[in-house]
């Protein structure tokens, strides 16, 4: 299946407009017909439109545009933000209240949306799996909970964000699909890594529609704090795995490099030569700075991290700086940072299975999290040096009260 790439300099209405219409035309995508379409947009954060973080509105616009003017007359706007997030919060900040409002058009919180189980043909219990990972084992559904209106609408669209991502390396639209899971099977998938149950949920339902946003995209350390990077394009295609090995490219990234697209072709849900219409891919790729995926080190403060962490744990720290920055009772916390970071040394350590890192004198390790909570098994009392910070993902305040103590 062929996809299209326009270059789009601006979020100028008509230009994304014209683009995204460009692209249903030159893919063959059918929209003519619907009534019912459902978009499902990437607002993982509380964050504007002009981070890079966000699916910005003004594409869900012209897709609403677009989809009005083609008879369709029920259109909802769908997303369930990360874990701990207030989603009334999530789609204020990033416009999307205003804009249902505006266009008429239903905005709807997917962790409140009714269900249907999909079989996926087989569970994890017998799933020849790319980390030859025994915890698998433990996961045995055959199949998974999608909420109905992704399965029941004429049109399914998945409009993504261009974006590095810690775990994934990028997430485009495969990884735009972790928001159909349910609250609890998001914890739950989370113990075994994202690339895996990426690709099962690709292969319980597919879009009918591709968009991706890469008007303004994110590099480095996403897919919350990282940079926002002017990327100029927007992608349309009707198959989101050549959807998104378009993407990777247009990233500087290898395509075959990248687990769940390895996974995904080798499971027949698409292929590695894509036919891209429109503009040429060499002329609009860039070189984006990649996430880190395992060890991150800033002086003597190191982050550790497998393939299970979650993002969120990153950003409950990162809450935790901004909250201490803002609170003169928490100022030690920043304190204690600086002294470790320069004069000693702090570990972080995130994801279930990893590995705890050598011990040096004066050196504090933090087990962040629920799921790194394994590495304290063999211990009967824990060392003076580490310390645990129970949650999923940790409470801000609980990071800064643990540093402040340490």
């Amino acid at each position: 299946m062929a996809v299209h790439l326009s270059a789009v300099q601006t979020y100028d209405a008509q230009k994304t407009r014209e683009a995204i219409e460009q692209g249903l035309k030159a893919t063959g995508a059918k929209v003519d017909g619907a009534r019912t379409a459902v978009i499902k947009i990437n607002v993982v954060q509380t964050r504007a439109p002009e981070t890079g973080i966000v699916t910005h509105p003004v594409v869900a616009e012209a897709l609403i545009d677009i989809l009005k003017a083609h008879g369709v007359i029920d259109i909802a706007i769908a997303e369930a933000p990360a874990l701990g997030v207030d989603p009334r919060k999530a789609f204020r900040v990033s416009g999307y209240t205003e804009l249902c409002k505006r266009k008429g058009v239903r905005l709807i919180n997917l962790f409140d949306a009714p269900r249907e189980k999909v079989d996926i043909g087989y569970g994890y219990a017998n799933l020849p799996n790319v980390y030859d990972d025994e915890d698998l084992s433990k996961y045995e559904c055959g199949w998974m909970s999608i909420p109905k209106i992704m399965l029941e609408s004429d049109l399914y669209i998945n409009l993504a964000k261009l974006k590095t991502h810690n775990r994934t390396t990028v997430t485009l639209t495969m990884k735009n699909q972790w928001g159909l899971l349910s609250f609890k099977d998001r914890q739950m998938y989370h113990r075994i890594g994202l690339h895996e149950p990426i690709v099962q949920i690709a292969r319980a339902v597919q879009p009918h529609i591709t968009v991706v946003d890469g008007i303004l995209a994110l590099e480095g350390n996403g897919p919350i704090l990282g940079v926002a990077k002017h990327a100029g394009l927007i992608l349309v295609g009707t198959n989101m795995v050549e959807t998104d090995i378009t993407g990777a490219r247009l990233m500087g990234a290898d395509p075959k490099s990248i687990i769940h697209l390895q996974r995904a072709v080798e499971l027949g849900l698409g292929n590695w030569d894509v036919e891209v219409l429109g503009e040429k891919v060499d002329n609009l790729a860039q070189v984006f700075d990649p996430a880190p995926q395992d060890v991150k080190r800033n002086h003597n403060f190191y982050v550790w991290r497998n393939y299970r962490a979650c993002h969120l744990d990153d950003d409950a720290f990162h809450s935790a700086l901004k909250i201490a920055k803002r609170n003169p009772k928490y100022w030690m916390f920043l304190v204690k940072l600086a002294y470790y970071s320069f004069f000693k040394r702090i570990d972080i350590v995130r994801g279930r299975g990893n590995k705890m890192p050598q011990f040096y004198k004066g050196q504090k390790i933090i087990v962040s999290g629920d799921c790194a909570r394994d590495l304290l098994e063999n211990y009967e009392e824990l060392p003076a040096n580490v310390i645990h910070i129970p949650g999923c993902p940790p409470d801000p305040e609980d990071i800064i009260k643990a540093v402040i103590k340490m």
